[in-house]
C-alpha cells in the first residue's frame, strides 16, 4: 500500500475554504480508467453540485464510471445527463420546502421525509425533469451505479443508472432510515440509503478497475492517524451512551431512564466485533449514572441538530427506542465509513486518487440549511471544479479511455 502524497493544493488556490488532494503523478503510458466518486450528505451535496457545474462549463468529463450515493448519486445524474444547475436547484428550491422535511412535523409524527414528491420533480415527463435519453448517450462505453443499502443484510449493492428502475434506484439511494418511512423494494429486496454502508464508495471504484479515481467529498479530508483503533471504537460508544441523556432531557422524559440499561446492554453486543479487533481497555458502564447527569445537562444549550450523531438526536427527539436493528445499522455505517477513509488514505500502488474537498466544514447541514449556506457552499464547489479543471483536465483527458 502506498502512502497518500503530502502535496496539498490549497497553496494554489485563492480560496482558503477548498483543498484538492493528491495530484496524479503516474500519467504516462497506457490509457486509464478514470472514476468519478461522489459522496452523499444530504443538502450538503450542494458543494458537488457546484464542482459538477464548474465541470460542465468546461465541458470536462474523462470519467469512464461514475459512482454516487445518495445527494452524491443524484448530482451524479444531473452531470450525465449534462443538465447544469439541476442539483443546484433541486437541493435549494425543493429539499428546503416544508413539504419536503418539516422538524416540528416529523417530531411529532405527522410526517415523515417526502421523497416522493421531490423525486418527482426529476421525472422526464417533469418540466423541470432530467432528461434520461442525454444520460443513455453519455452513457455509450461508460457506466454509472447508485449505491443502496440492502436493509436485511446491511450491504452495499450498485445499481446501474438509468435503467428501467432508475427512479426507485434513486428513491432506494436517499431513503434515509427514520427520515424514510419505508424500505425501497428493487426486485425481491429491500434497500436503504447508501450512505449507511457506502457513504463514499472509492473501494467499489477501484473493484471495478478504476485505475485513477476522483471522489468528490462534502466533508474536509481529515488527517489520519488511527483508524478503527480501540481507542476510536470505544469513544464511538461512548458518544452513544453520553449524549443520550441530554437528548433525553430536552424532552422531559425521565420516566425512559430505565431503557438505558438495555440499550447498553444492546449497544455493547453490536460493538462486540469491533472491540475483539481492536480491544485495549473496556470502558466501564455508564448508564448508571444517566439520572443524575440529566440534572446537570442544559436543555437548550448547544448547537445540536443534524451534527455528527443526528440519528441518536432524532430518535430522541421523537420519543422511539433505539432497537437492535438501529444500532446495528449505525455499528455498520461507523466501519463502512472508517474502512472508506482507510481506504482514500492508503490506496493501492496501482492507483492514483485524488479528493476535492471543502478545506473547511461547509456552512450547510444535511437538512434545514439557510439559502445563504447553501449558496456559500454552491460557490465554493464552483470554485474548487475550475481550479482543479484548469490544473488537471488537459492531463486526465489525454490519459482517459473514453475517446469522446
Amino acid at each position: 500500500m502506498q502512502s497518500p502524497k503530502d502535496t496539498d493544493l490549497t497553496a494554489s488556490f485563492p480560496s482558503k475554504s477548498v483543498s484538492a488532494t493528491p495530484i496524479p503523478t503516474q500519467t504516462k503510458g497506457r490509457k486509464k480508467r478514470i472514476a468519478l466518486v461522489a459522496q452523499g450528505g444530504g443538502q450538503r451535496g450542494v458543494f458537488t453540485s457546484g464542482v459538477l457545474d464548474s465541470f460542465l462549463d468546461a465541458g470536462f468529463d474523462p470519467f469512464e464510471l461514475y459512482i454516487g450515493t445518495s445527494a452524491g448519486a443524484l448530482n451524479l445524474a444531473s452531470y450525465i445527463t449534462r443538465q447544469r444547475g439541476f442539483g443546484h436547484h433541486f437541493i435549494t428550491q425543493y429539499t428546503t420546502q416544508d413539504r419536503f422535511f418539516n422538524l416540528m412535523k416529523y417530531v411529532r409524527r405527522q410526517q415523515f421525509m417526502d421523497l416522493d414528491w421531490a423525486l418527482e420533480t426529476a421525472c422526464p415527463d417533469h418540466p423541470e425533469g432530467l432528461r434520461v435519453e442525454n444520460a443513455r448517450d453519455t452513457l455509450v462505453n461508460r457506466t454509472a451505479y447508485a449505491c443502496a443499502t440492502n436493509s436485511h443484510t446491511l450491504e452495499p449493492n450498485f445499481f446501474r443508472m438509468f435503467e428501467d428502475d432508475w427512479l426507485n434506484v434513486m428513491k432506494a439511494t436517499c431513503a434515509i432510515p427514520m427520515l424514510y418511512p419505508k424500505a425501497i423494494r428493487i426486485a425481491d429486496q429491500f434497500y436503504v440509503d447508501g450512505g449507511v454502508t457506502g457513504a463514499i464508495p472509492a473501494r467499489e471504484a477501484f473493484n471495478r478497475g478504476a485505475d485513477i479515481i476522483v471522489v468528490i467529498r462534502t466533508e474536509p479530508v481529515a488527517v489520519d492517524k488511527t483508524l478503527m483503533s480501540a481507542v476510536l471504537t470505544e469513544n464511538f460508544r461512548g458518544r452513544m451512551e453520553k449524549r443520550l441523556p441530554d437528548y433525553l432531557a430536552r424532552l422531559n422524559i425521565e420516566d425512559r431512564i430505565e431503557k438505558l440499561s438495555e440499550f447498553h446492554h444492546q449497544l455493547a453486543h453490536r460493538l462486540e466485533g469491533i472491540r475483539e479487533r481492536y480491544r485495549d481497555k473496556a470502558p466501564e458502564p455508564l448508564w448508571q449514572k444517566f439520572r443524575e447527569m440529566i440534572h446537570q445537562k442544559n436543555q437548550n444549550g448547544g448547537r445540536w441538530l443534524f451534527g455528527g450523531d443526528s440519528i441518536y438526536r432524532l430518535h430522541a427527539l421523537t420519543g422511539q427506542k433505539l432497537n437492535a436493528d438501529m444500532l446495528e445499522m449505525l455499528t455498520r455505517h461507523f466501519q463502512t465509513y472508517q474502512d472508506a477513509i482507510e481506504f482514500m488514505s492508503h490506496p493501492p500502488v496501482r492507483t492514483e486518487l485524488i479528493q476535492l474537498a471543502p478545506k473547511q466544514p461547509l456552512s450547510s447541514s444535511a437538512l434545514l440549511s439557510k439559502p445563504f449556506q447553501l449558496e456559500h457552499d454552491y460557490q465554493d464547489g464552483l470554485v474548487t471544479g475550475r481550479l482543479f479543471v484548469d490544473e488537471y483536465a488537459a492531463m486526465l483527458s489525454e490519459v482517459s479511455t473514453v475517446t469522446r
